[in-house]
């Protein structure tokens, strides 16, 4: 079996739920399920290309979900194919002939941080060797396509329902070694993606519960937050960053007890934000 038979086992994302309140949460990261072939061939142990993972963040979100937002959240893992980039926003030095024109590098994907990432954890490459360029092809179809048509039907289906989407982009952070790091980041593209009365929603409701927050540094939104943002057509779009070490050991990625105090905090804010957006439209 190849693996992109192997995808095909498992749908390559999960979503809970309709658009039966304007909020969409989303987890683009926190996929685990790797498939052998990837495994058994990287120069990297398991236990490295998880360490760009956003582990349980899926889980985290339950009560907040529970709230009525739909919940969607990628299957296949950030190190394999990585939705928060555009597709074809590829290093064409992985590739081991020419790519096709349509293939547009960024900074970040010539760092090796593309759609198809080239490194993992500490500038770390994930392949022994250069990938054909039908390998990412076939990613990006199985892979980043389906997502991002679910995400688009999402936001969609929202706005048609309620005048409004709201996008919130979950992930998380590992520690930074700074002393004062935030336990919450939240981007909105440097005011460009989102209301302000969104976002300042969320920073009160986080900052009742005791929790410190910054705006936009160092996580101001990747292509999730860019892409799907326009507010000027009814779509917002937040990404919300937490600190791991709030909710699980870094080190053996198992939960802690600050798991369900975190999990109750997203489901505060999001009660927040919705009653915000009612007041909003009334």
């Amino acid at each position: 079996m190849n693996e992109n038979q192997q995808l095909w086992v498992t749908p390559p994302f999960h979503v809970s739920g309709t658009a039966t309140t304007p909020v969409v949460l989303a987890s683009p990261h926190s996929g685990r399920m790797y498939p052998d072939v990837f495994v058994n061939t990287s120069r990297q142990p398991l236990a490295t290309l998880r360490g760009g993972e956003d582990s349980y963040i899926e889980e985290l979100a339950a009560p907040a979900h529970a709230l009525g937002p739909a919940l969607l959240y990628a299957q296949f893992p950030r190190a394999y194919c990585d939705v928060n980039r555009a597709a074809w926003d590829m290093d064409p030095r992985m590739f081991d002939g020419p790519v096709p024109a349509f293939v547009k590098p960024t900074h970040r994907a010539l760092s090796g941080l593309g759609s198809v990432p080239r490194i993992v954890a500490d500038n770390r490459a994930i392949y022994r060797t250069r990938l054909p360029f039908t390998e990412a092809a076939l990613r990006i179809r199985d892979c980043w396509m389906p997502y991002h048509k679910a995400l688009a039907q999402l936001l969609q289906d929202c706005r048609a329902q309620h005048g409004l989407a709201l996008l919130l982009d979950l992930h998380s952070m590992p520690d930074a070694l700074e002393a004062d790091c935030p336990d919450f980041v939240l981007g909105d593209r440097h005011g460009t993606s989102c209301s302000g009365n969104l976002i300042r929603c969320a920073e009160t409701a986080l900052r009742a519960q005791g929790f410190s927050t910054a705006r936009n540094v160092p996580y101001a939104g990747g292509y999730i937050t860019q892409h799907y943002g326009r507010p000027q057509e009814g779509l917002h779009a937040l990404q919300i960053e937490m600190r791991r070490s709030l909710y699980m050991d870094e080190e053996t990625r198992t939960k802690t007890a600050g798991f369900a105090r975190l999990s109750h905090a997203l489901a505060q804010m999001t009660q927040a934000i919705l009653t915000e957006i009612q007041l909003l439209r009334s």
